[in-house]
């Protein structure tokens, strides 16, 4: 974004040739002069609208207008402003949902409200004017060119302490502060556990009648006025339960806990050269590449994700006791069937018993104490998935991505909210031009080609809807339509004006691990003898991307299934 001071000079020089230009930036981006707030849950609150904010999404996306209905995920967050102050946002924010062949394929949140104060609110009273409007819509509708759609908000995604705070529960280290379960925790070790995996579930009504009698709730939310389930409509959150929970907590048993199952120093140089060796064979589609377990502290969810569903299972195998790589395996197939459209709506129950397993098994493994909140967590997240589809359909990434903009928009302390309602309001003035889901770029003529197929360009990558291919390292490996695993050579344009692939297929395709199942039936293989013989495809032929890793003996390739 231009800073205001610069575009202000821009503008002055341009007036001399463009005398109706305005001189000043506000009146150029329209920034609002007035920004309504009210002091509310011992802050400032500043209401931007649900329905103001959903007909500004569908001003910038045609795909949204074909909506008959508008089904919304919410989130409510925390947000620290600045290191040497306890200032803080708590943004409501809004997504609206639009399914493709069960995936959620909308990833741009609103600002629905925002909250801003020294401390969390001190109450609930901020969310009444979200509350108030969102029951209006639930009535009336959202009214879009003359017509009024039917408006639903269909699930809250937070983190734990945001769920129990906006629901008015007791908080994930409560003797009753599981959100799926009626369990009594279990005080250990100096820490709440959560011991048994089949309690019976916790009810919608007796939540929100306050029926129950194991003192889960502790007052009053004023999201009960809405008609959403205060326990099916609030799902885990694997971002925060699994990635950042289960993971991380993971690699600090292996680097500081219990001597039995904690990692030898020359085992911890080890995996950290193995993940280093990783770096160049890293897809374009990962924000960040993989770092050592030395920067394990700083390592973001992200980082988690790819060392759980992609790197780990490599680089541990046959570096770390088969117990501890077998328990590993067991949270990382759980997950990556509950991430994968193909396979989760079958085999969840199947995800569920070997989570079920994984945390039996860390309990022998690493300690009881350590089944605390979220790695209890992991035995509800397949009721989840089978309820909302895959858990990337109900995940804070791209909320949390979302308060990173957010916080960015801050130039200086004074007066924040003001502030970023302001750059908004601005931003709300701009339309994105829509850019074609598949283009191909950058010519080169370095081949290979093959002999017979006349062809006009070449090009170094070739975009599709979810991935880039390209011909370099970590970008070159797809699945084909006749279930090749090939490594593209070359993108190339023929007389026809078909976009082709030139590759060199995998010959020999087997399992890369076996348990808890055999790692084909899950699209992962062990890969070897790459064919010399160069061959060609039409682009439609291209199922998926894979991620390949070096390995003993060839290649493990694993299907990209966090897109």
């Amino acid at each position: 974004m231009i800073p205001h001071v610069a575009l202000g000079k821009l503008l002055t020089i341009l007036s001399k040739d463009h005398p109706t230009l305005p001189k000043d930036p506000r009146t150029l981006l329209k920034t609002v002069t007035c920004v309504k707030t009210t002091e509310l849950s011992g802050g400032v609150y500043h209401h931007s609208g649900i329905e103001s904010g959903i007909l500004s999404q569908f001003l910038v996306s045609p795909e949204l207008q074909k909506l008959t209905s508008v089904s919304m995920q919410v989130n409510v967050d925390g947000l620290p402003l600045f290191k040497s102050s306890n200032a803080q946002f708590w943004p409501v924010l809004g997504l609206i949902e639009q399914y493709v062949c069960n995936v959620q394929q909308n990833k741009l949140p609103f600002v629905i409200g925002l909250y801003y104060g020294k401390k969390k609110p001190s109450s609930l009273h901020f969310l009444n004017p979200f509350v108030e409007e969102a029951q209006r819509l639930e009535a009336e509708g959202v009214l879009f060119e003359r017509r009024a759609l039917p408006f639903k908000i269909s699930t809250f995604i937070c983190d734990a302490p945001a769920r129990a705070l906006v629901r008015n529960v007791k908080g994930h280290s409560g003797y009753y502060g599981c959100d799926k379960c009626v369990q009594k925790g279990v005080h250990y070790e100096n820490r709440m556990t959560f011991p048994q995996t089949d309690s019976a579930p916790r009810l919608d009504h007796a939540v929100r009648d306050e029926l129950s009698d194991d003192s889960h709730q502790c007052g009053e939310t004023p999201l009960a006025l809405l008609s959403v389930g205060l326990v099916t409509q609030f799902p885990l959150d694997y971002m925060h339960l699994v990635c950042l929970g289960v993971t991380r907590k993971l690699l600090h048993l292996w680097l500081k806990g219990r001597r039995l199952t904690r990692f030898s120093p020359s085992m911890v140089k080890e995996l950290s050269r193995v993940l280093l060796t990783f770096t160049p064979h890293v897809p374009c589609e990962f924000n960040r590449k993989q770092r050592s377990m030395e920067d394990v502290e700083r390592w973001k969810a992200t980082e988690f994700r790819q060392f759980l569903l992609y790197t780990g299972p490599v680089s541990l195998k046959g570096l770390v006791p088969t117990q501890v790589y077998n328990n590993f395996m067991l949270l990382s197939v759980g997950i990556t069937i509950l991430l994968n459209v193909s396979l989760c709506a079958d085999l969840a129950d199947y995800a569920h018993r070997i989570l079920v397993l994984f945390v039996d098994h860390c309990s022998k493994l690493y300690g009881k104490e350590h089944v605390t909140y979220n790695m209890h967590g992991l035995v509800h997240l397949s009721q989840d998935a089978k309820k909302y589809g895959v858990l990337d359909n109900i995940s804070c990434f791209p909320f949390e991505n979302f308060l990173g903009c957010l916080k960015k928009l801050l130039r200086k302390p004074a007066q924040p909210l003001e502030q970023v309602v302001r750059r908004l309001s601005e931003r709300s003035q701009h339309r994105r031009t829509n850019i074609s889901k598949t283009r191909s770029l950058r010519e080169h003529n370095h081949g290979p080609l093959l002999n017979g197929l006349s062809v006009k360009k070449q090009y170094e990558e070739c975009y599709f809807q979810d991935f880039v291919v390209k011909r370099s390292e970590g970008d070159n490996c797809v699945l084909l339509e006749n279930k090749d695993i090939v490594v593209i050579q070359n993108v190339v344009v023929d007389e026809m004006d078909n976009t082709l692939l030139i590759y060199k297929r995998f010959r020999n395709m087997v399992d890369f691990f076996t348990y808890p199942v055999e790692s084909s039936k899950l699209g992962i293989f062990h890969l070897s003898g790459l064919s010399e013989t160069l061959r060609f495809t039409h682009i439609a032929n291209v199922q998926k991307k894979y991620y390949l890793l070096p390995c003993l003996d060839g290649k493990a390739g694993f299907p990209l299934i966090h897109l």
